[in-house]
């Protein structure tokens, strides 16, 4: 059944090099159930025809509008658009990704029916070979700032992206995304939890994220990895604070982080004559009984996504050859926390 709705939805669209992606995406937006949508294009500063694609579609749907502005890179073309925004609520959409027809009208309802600030929905992976969704789990959650917390650390129903949210546009422009961040939706999430009052978050996965092998996050490591270590120790750092009594389970989720740097580090060159790898390499000194025990993390189970074989470290931290991956179906090395 489709949705008109009173209030007006703004969807932010960031824009760079994704020509052979950005139809789909939007006609996944034009065609959503729920109609009264501000769909706003921002080109930042694209070096192929994907700037010229959006003034194109904007002539084919009023609802579009769309913004060229020099290269900033994915937060800084996201913050542009959030202050532009005029809608009610606003959503997230990357270009080279695209949403099920229902997905706004959906968390509409939602947003409306429980009367809180965030809903939040599953997603898919979308593989050149298969299809996997996030997670299998079935639930619909009403969640206090504390619950939702609680649901975040321990990682099983919220992966932390902007992209499966509604917000109140209010709150949302209350936050920015960080500049030069590689993981900055984790960031962005880490401030979102503190703000945001009330969640609701439930299982359909109305979210198709496309793992392109030339995407960003897919891509190999460079010392921008490290922005995952520095957010998994903003998170812990604020969890301890507030919340101590999950300090355990968000001290899981901190190991997994530094796992999974570890992980993309050890197949660069020289991996083992960098500062950074010396840095990790103390940390699971320090904790290698906890990481021994960790659930979050598995050793021997190959990497559904990476099939390279990985390291793990024994207790004098010399490799040896495993296959490592977690206990989800994805490579997180490719994924914000």
């Amino acid at each position: 059944m489709s949705s008109c709705g009173n209030e007006l939805i703004s969807i932010i669209v960031p824009v760079y090099n994704v020509e052979q992606y950005l139809k789909r995406c939007i006609d996944s937006i034009i065609n959503q159930t729920y109609k009264n949508l501000e769909i706003i294009l921002v080109d930042d500063g694209a070096t192929d025809n994907s700037g010229k694609l959006c003034d194109e579609l904007a002539k084919l749907d009023n609802r579009i509008k769309v913004y060229h502005k020099k290269n900033g890179g994915l937060s800084d073309a996201r913050n542009y658009g959030v202050e532009r925004a005029t809608g009610d609520y606003i959503g997230f959409v990357d270009s080279d990704d695209y949403i099920d027809e229902e997905m706004y009208e959906k968390l509409y309802e939602a947003i409306k029916k429980e009367d809180v600030d965030v809903a939040e929905c599953n997603f898919r992976f979308i593989y050149s070979n298969r299809i996997a969704n996030y997670t299998e789990d079935n639930y619909y959650l009403i969640l206090n700032r504390d619950e939702y917390t609680k649901e975040y650390v321990n990682m099983n129903k919220i992966f932390g992206a902007a992209w499966t949210k509604l917000i109140r546009s209010s709150l949302a422009k209350e936050i920015k995304f960080p500049k030069g961040k590689l993981f900055e939706d984790g960031f962005y999430s880490l401030e979102l939890m503190k703000k945001a009052r009330s969640f609701v978050i439930f299982d359909s996965p109305y979210y198709n994220y496309v793992m392109r092998e030339n995407s960003i996050t897919n891509s190999k490591f460079n010392e921008k990895n490290l922005d995952l270590i520095e957010i998994a120790d903003d998170i812990y750092d604020y969890v301890v604070l507030t919340y101590p009594y999950l300090k355990k389970d968000v001290a899981r989720r901190k190991m997994y982080s530094y796992f999974n740097t570890l992980d993309a580090i050890i197949v660069s060159p020289d991996y083992n004559n960098k500062v950074y790898y010396n840095n990790i390499k103390a940390y699971f000194h320090k904790n290698f009984l906890q990481l021994l025990i960790n659930n979050k993390i598995s050793i021997n189970s190959p990497n559904t996504k990476n099939e390279s074989p990985i390291v793990v470290e024994n207790d004098s931290l010399e490799p040896i050859c495993q296959p490592i991956s977690t206990t989800s179906s994805f490579n997180p090395v490719a994924f914000t926390i």
